[in-house]
């Protein structure tokens, strides 16, 4: 079997491809660089797909969350509660905000942000939880506000789920559009989405957004993004030079309505895996929301790195997310006190990511299963892994 790659950043065809080119062309013939038209059309086109009043484009998925944050005029003792299972971007937004980090530990079957964690960090200084949709699964919004209150701000750090819906209650047994009834910002304040070349909507470069029903917020973020501009040369705002720039806007334009297709071929291959790891060795599945845009597909065992190695002798590539836990990430462990996270530490050490893009075959997937499968078939009985 030839190279099985564990990503695909730019799925397309070629007529795809020859499209995007042209955009670039055009945007570059017309100079039209910083803050050009294709950035508000873009906005306002992730607006309606992602069912959000105002989108917010900015460099990256890093500085839409560290926006989303300075936007709420926080003070320097106040909480903001993340998992203690994501990117390191999730912490690094609250801290480079010079607010205090505190960590919730996650629920062990679906990597999600625990809510009995949650009700046990709450504080009179908590004023904002960065819920993160991780692997592409939304965290339930709805359960979580009701939990925290109106007065705490609630932020998604949606990365890894553009397009994603909540489909526990949903009878449908294809969620190709179920993102276009999908409301989460009824409950949440902000979306941070990021557009890193990997992910299941990505520009050729860095890029980001923030989207919001609030105009309040959004009029803020619009400045902050622009060094805190409201308009040329009147700066009311300690902004950033964020901006979402215009040739990554045109790509992102010519690419958004794939993904929704792209998805739901990752749903397919991903149920495919559900179907054939359940109950091999001492895998533990993810679970995992139907509605899910699926941007990682998420395995644990004990043998992990053992596995891995198994794999890439087989011509396959893993990866893992993430190697570690947000408490034992050295830049951020001085900011907190001494804080065990079990589920999370456990994840952290357990955790694969199987190969899953939109371009992976069917053939191929089988191979990954098999290869599995033998792994533990040729391992699993006397344990001599």
């Amino acid at each position: 079997m030839k190279k099985i790659n564990f990503t695909d950043v730019n799925p397309l065809s070629n007529r795809e491809s020859f499209l995007i080119k042209n955009e670039i062309i055009n945007t570059i013939k017309n100079k039209d660089f910083i803050l050009g038209q294709n950035v508000s059309k873009f906005e306002k086109k992730f607006s309606k797909m992602s069912n959000s009043n105002f989108s917010i484009g900015c460099a990256n998925g890093t500085d839409a969350l560290i926006l989303a944050l300075k936007s709420l005029n926080l003070k320097k003792n106040h909480e903001v509660i993340i998992p203690g299972m994501t990117y390191i971007s999730t912490g690094l937004c609250v801290t480079l905000n010079n607010l205090k980090l505190v960590f919730a530990d996650v629920d062990d079957d679906t990597g999600l942000i625990s809510f009995d964690s949650v009700k046990k960090k709450l504080s009179k200084n908590t004023k904002a939880i960065i819920a993160v949709n991780l692997y592409g699964q939304k965290v339930d919004i709805k359960s979580l506000r009701n939990i925290v209150g109106k007065k705490i701000f609630i932020i998604e750090d949606s990365a890894q789920s553009h397009f994603a819906s909540n489909c526990k209650n949903c009878k449908k047994k294809n969620h190709l559009s179920c993102y276009k009834k999908e409301k989460s910002l009824k409950y949440s304040d902000l979306s941070c989405y990021s557009f890193y070349p990997a992910k299941n909507l990505g520009a050729y470069g860095d890029a980001g957004i923030v989207t919001t029903n609030n105009i309040s917020l959004y009029k803020k973020i619009h400045a902050l993004r622009n060094l805190g501009a409201v308009k040329k040369n009147v700066h009311l705002y300690e902004g950033i030079n964020s901006r979402l720039d215009t040739l990554q806007a045109s790509i992102l334009l010519k690419k958004i309505n794939l993904t929704p297709k792209h998805n739901n071929y990752r749903r397919n291959i991903s149920k495919l895996y559900d179907d054939e790891l359940d109950f091999v060795g001492d895998i533990k599945l993810t679970t995992t929301d139907p509605g899910s845009s699926r941007h990682l597909y998420v395995i644990r065992t004990k043998y992990r790195d053992k596995l891995r190695k198994f794999l890439k002798k087989k011509n396959i590539y893993s990866q893992i997310h993430y190697p570690y836990s947000m408490n034992k990430v050295g830049a951020l462990r001085e900011k907190t006190k001494n804080v065990k996270l079990p589920c999370s530490e456990k994840w952290s050490n357990e955790c694969i990511s199987l190969p899953l893009h939109p371009k992976i075959k069917i053939s191929e997937i089988n191979y990954v299963i098999k290869t599995i499968k033998e792994f533990f078939a040729k391992n699993g009985k006397d344990n001599n892994f």
